[in-house]
């Protein structure tokens, strides 16, 4: 790999092992909370359909226009908007609400994923990308498997709402880093 895309790999990796153990800590009991939230398994489906629909939406838009403006500022963008969009599961108090933030969170995430992904196809060489992907998406996933395990402890000790601040405040510093990458 040649210098900088190593130095922009690194800096990647590290920003989104973070987002990854942050994602680990709260993705089970964000489930949890939606379903709570609900009341139905009913709007429980019809929440995350929604989430997921908004984002295989969002998907092409996103690596289209990342090719003409670039991928730092949507990654930029979707970190610092994932940070409120955490935040806002704590203040909504309406079924409705809950549909708009899974919208908005949907799209948020298919920024995030595109851009994950195109730059590591940019960061890596051929000859190596298997390996380095590989690599990326092994530390990425430990992590996230471990903050699942010790999501429960926190929230057992602080409550639900507590993991969701966590959260959003290491998503606020993994998006700092983001900074750091040169294009």
């Amino acid at each position: 790999m040649k210098k900088q895309n190593l130095f922009n790999y690194k800096i990647l990796l590290f920003s989104n092992s973070t987002l990854s153990f942050a994602l680990g800590l709260f993705t089970p009991f964000w489930i949890i909370f939606i379903q709570d939230f609900g009341k139905s398994i009913e709007s429980f489906g019809f929440s995350i359909g929604l989430m997921v629909l908004s984002s295989s939406l969002a998907t092409y838009f996103a690596g289209k226009y990342s090719d003409k403006i670039g991928r730092k500022i949507f990654l930029l963008l979707s970190g610092f908007l994932m940070t409120g969009i955490i935040i806002a599961y704590t203040l909504i108090n309406s079924l409705i609400q809950l549909y708009i933030l899974q919208v908005i969170n949907g799209l948020v995430q298919a920024v995030q994923m595109t851009m994950e992904t195109t730059m590591l196809g940019d960061y890596t060489e051929k000859v190596s990308r298997g390996s380095n992907i590989g690599k990326y998406h092994a530390i990425t996933g430990a992590l996230a498997g471990i903050a699942m395990m010790g999501g429960g402890f926190i929230i057992g000790e602080l409550g639900i709402k507590t993991i969701f601040y966590i959260v959003a405040s290491l998503i606020f510093v993994s998006t700092i880093f983001i900074f750091y990458i040169k294009d």
